[in-house]
């Protein structure tokens, strides 16, 4: 996927969305330092698989441009420094926020390294959705795979029962051990469709053993949260919801 095609399916081609859009400078600079007042952490990546997590430093209107700060060590800094482009992705409250960011370089300062770019044009702005949880289909369910803690050889295929954008429900083959609550996978790939899956990484929320209606175990079932879903990971998980909604709907049409 091209940078151009990654910024564009996550809604920044440039086009549409005016109703969402903030685009004078004063309230730019406005929102820029209520980012800065609550310490909002910022998703900054120019594609799926390359980003950094940081908090901006400075908002500057006279020179038109803003800092992050950043480690000089963190993975992926130097590629998105070099970038024309990246997207920067943050939380206020209730609301989401993403906006472009360009003519980005490394600025030294005897407080620290700074990731510098060009005040942007604009923001988006969007109301955070609660996160519906939706049933999944019988028959081909999306499915959740990823190595078992202390022995990476072995490779664990959960079926998902439901899903939401803030985690799911997974059922793991009879005779997979229970996990405790609060494991942490770093690594996990969901596949909620033949062309539409995504990496992101989990916490065990709850862990028990499934029953069928009259007592006779299934397998271990997971209540799971995922701890980082990137921007386009988020975008499949709703869209997948909301297309389940709809399909769910007292005489949806089907599709």
């Amino acid at each position: 996927m091209s940078s151009d095609d990654y910024f564009a399916s996550l809604g920044m081609g440039g086009d549409g969305d005016d109703e969402n859009r903030i685009d004078k400078p004063p309230e730019v600079v406005a929102f820029m330092q209520r980012l800065i007042d609550v310490r909002a952490l910022v998703n900054v990546s120019i594609s799926p698989t390359v980003s950094i997590t940081t908090m901006l430093w400075w908002v500057d209107p006279a020179r038109a441009n803003i800092g992050f700060s950043v480690d000089a060590d963190q993975d992926g800094l130097q590629q998105i420094a070099s970038a024309d482009k990246a997207l920067a992705v943050t939380y206020l409250e209730t609301e989401k926020l993403q906006f472009l960011m360009e003519r980005m370089t490394l600025v030294r300062d005897p407080q620290g390294l700074a990731l510098q770019c060009r005040l942007p044009a604009s923001i988006l702005r969007f109301q955070r959705r609660k996160s519906f949880r939706v049933k999944v289909p019988s028959f081909a369910p999306p499915s959740l795979r990823f190595r078992m803690p202390g022995n990476p050889e072995e490779v664990i295929v959960g079926k998902v029962m439901d899903i939401s954008v803030g985690g799911c429900a997974v059922l793991l083959p009879k005779g997979t051990p229970l996990f405790e609550t609060g494991t942490v996978i770093e690594s996990s790939r969901v596949d909620l469709e033949p062309a539409s899956r995504f990496v992101t990484g989990f916490e065990v929320r709850r862990s028990v053993i499934h029953e069928t209606a009259d007592g006779r175990p299934i397998g271990p079932m997971l209540g799971i949260r995922w701890t980082r879903l990137d921007p386009e990971a988020e975008k499949l998980v709703q869209t997948y919801v909301n297309r389940r909604q709809k399909r769910l709907r007292p005489n949806a049409p089907v599709r």
